[in-house]
């Protein structure tokens, strides 16, 4: 790339925006210790965040298509493309991960030691939101199989 050509910016995927599609994961994390709505509230952002990229993607495809025939099929099919492979690599995959991770935590924490349950509580939210960065990278990959 020369000095005169800028690379395009990705608001959904190359900005801290991107980080709204792990809400669920942080909301999974904290599951043993805040009201289930709290859970479903980061649900709901992780999910506005995979709707307004795919959308993004669909105006993008659009533009690019002008009016060419096959236009609605590709518009349709960047939106589809990018909904499904979203909502599988930042909602569906990473949210039922942590969850499982931090299911199973408290329940080895509860066979294995004589800690109070606060402590396992906070115990568990430590252990999922530590998960989350080793798992992002693994998780995009095996999305891109799909």
């Amino acid at each position: 790339m020369g000095p005169s050509e800028e690379k395009t910016v990705d608001i959904y995927r190359d900005t801290w925006v991107r980080f709204l599609g792990y809400a669920n994961e942080v909301g999974e994390a904290f599951r043993a210790l805040v009201p289930v709505s709290f859970v479903w509230g980061s649900y709901a952002v992780a999910t506005a965040y995979v709707t307004a990229d795919a959308l993004d993607k669909g105006k993008k495809a659009a533009v690019a298509h002008g009016d060419n025939p096959g236009k609605t099929t590709r518009v349709a099919t960047a939106v589809v493309d990018t909904f499904v492979w979203q909502a599988l690599a930042s909602v569906i995959i990473p949210g039922f991960t942590i969850n499982r991770v931090c299911a199973g935590s408290l329940y080895l924490l509860g066979r294995t030691t004589k800690w109070p349950l606060p402590v396992r509580k906070w115990t568990t939210t430590a252990i999922g939101l530590s998960t989350i960065p080793f798992i992002i990278t693994p998780i995009d990959r095996l999305s891109c199989l799909c």
